[in-house]
C-alpha cells in the first residue's frame, strides 16, 4: 500500500545533512535511511549516501560543513548550474508538518544535473506554503488557485487543504509534472476541492482556459533573468482572467534574491503589472520577501 518502508542505519545526520528523511518543524531526530523506499505504490532504489559523501558535496558547494549533530535539516542553497542547490535536495523524501499538524510525504527526484532543480523542494516553497497559512481558510475558501513553477507541489498542496475550490499546479518541465502529479495524489484530501495539474510553458500567448483565476501562487521563479519577460506575460495574461485576481510570490534564502526580485520587479512593471505590496516575512533561519503582484 502507499506510505514509505525504509531500512534505517540508526545514524544521525548532520543539519547540513539531509540526505534521509527529515520534517519541518525540525524538531525530531532525523535518522539516515538507505537501501530501499516505498512511496506512492513505487519502490525505488535509493543512493547509498554517507557522512563522507554529504560533506563532499556541500563542499563541492562552496557551502561551510558543519559536523555537530542537532535535529532536522538546514537549507543552505547556493548557486549551481540552472538555479541553487542544497543538501536537502538529495534526499529522496521531504516529510513535512504544516502548521495545523497536517502530515504531507513528498516525493524528490533531483539528480545534481543543470536545470532538474525543480524536481526537489526549495526553502522558498516552504517559507510560501507557512504565508500561505497564516492568512488563514476564509482567504482561501473557494478560490480558484493556480500555481506557476509548482515543483514538488507543496503550495498547490496547502491551498487545497486551505479549502480552495479549484487548484491548478503547473510547471514547464515534463518530469516535474509527473512528479508533481504523483505528489498530488498521494496527499490529496478525498474530500477537498478540485487539484490538477499540467505542463505550462511561460510566454506571450499560454493556452488560456476559461477559469477565472482568484490568485496565482509562485515561489523562486525569478532566479533566471533570461526568463523575467516571459514571466511578466504570464502573469499577466492570469490577472486578466479576473479584475480582482492577484499574485502572490515568494523568494528567499540566497543571497542573490534581492537583485533578482527588482529586477524582475522593473521589467514586470513595464509590461503592465503593479507592485501592491511587499513585505518581510522571516521563515525558520531565513528571511524571504513576499509581493503580492496586480494588473496596474
Amino acid at each position: 500500500g502507499n506510505g514509505v518502508m525504509v531500512v534505517l542505519l540508526g545514524i544521525l545526520l548532520t543539519p547540513l545533512g539531509c540526505l534521509g528523511e527529515h520534517a519541518y518543524p525540525m524538531t525530531a531526530n532525523v535518522r539516515f535511511a538507505t537501501q530501499i523506499s516505498k512511496l506512492h505504490g513505487q519502490t525505488r532504489r535509493l543512493p547509498r549516501l554517507n557522512a563522507v559523501s554529504r560533506q563532499s558535496f556541500l563542499q563541492a558547494l562552496g557551502a561551510t560543513v558543519t559536523t555537530s549533530l542537532q535535529s532536522g535539516c538546514v537549507d543552505v542553497e547556493v548557486p549551481t548550474n540552472g538555479g541553487y542547490a542544497s543538501s536537502c535536495m538529495q534526499s529522496p523524501i521531504q516529510k513535512l508538518i504544516l502548521n495545523d499538524g497536517r502530515r504531507v510525504e513528498l516525493l524528490q527526484e533531483w539528480d545534481g544535473k543543470p536545470g532538474h532543480t525543480g524536481s526537489a523542494l526549495w526553502q522558498s516553497g516552504k517559507a510560501l506554503a507557512s504565508y500561505m497559512e497564516t492568512l488563514g481558510p476564509s482567504f482561501w475558501e473557494g478560490a480558484n488557485v493556480i500555481e506557476l513553477g509548482c515543483g514538488t507541489g507543496l503550495c498547490s498542496l496547502v491551498a487545497h487543504y486551505l479549502g480552495a475550490a479549484k487548484v491548478l499546479a503547473t510547471d514547464g518541465n515534463e518530469d516535474v509534472v509527473r512528479l508533481a502529479e504523483r505528489n498530488l495524489v498521494f496527499n490529496k484530501l478525498s474530500n477537498g476541492g478540485e487539484l490538477g495539474v499540467r505542463q505550462l510553458r511561460w510566454g506571450p500567448a499560454i493556452p488560456i482556459s476559461s477559469t477565472e483565476w482568484d490568485v496565482i501562487i509562485g515561489s523562486d521563479l525569478t532566479y533566471n533573468g533570461q526568463t523575467w519577460i516571459q514571466l511578466a506575460q504570464t502573469i499577466k495574461q492570469l490577472l486578466e482572467t479576473n479584475s480582482n485576481s492577484k499574485f502572490l510570490y515568494c523568494t528567499a534564502t540566497h543571497s542573490q534574491f534581492r537583485a533578482e526580485l527588482e529586477g524582475f520587479r522593473t521589467v514586470a512593471e513595464s509590461l503592465g503589472l503593479r507592485w501592491s505590496d511587499e513585505s518581510r516575512y522571516d521563515y525558520e533561519s531565513s528571511t524571504a520577501k513576499i509581493a503580492w503582484i496586480t494588473l496596474r
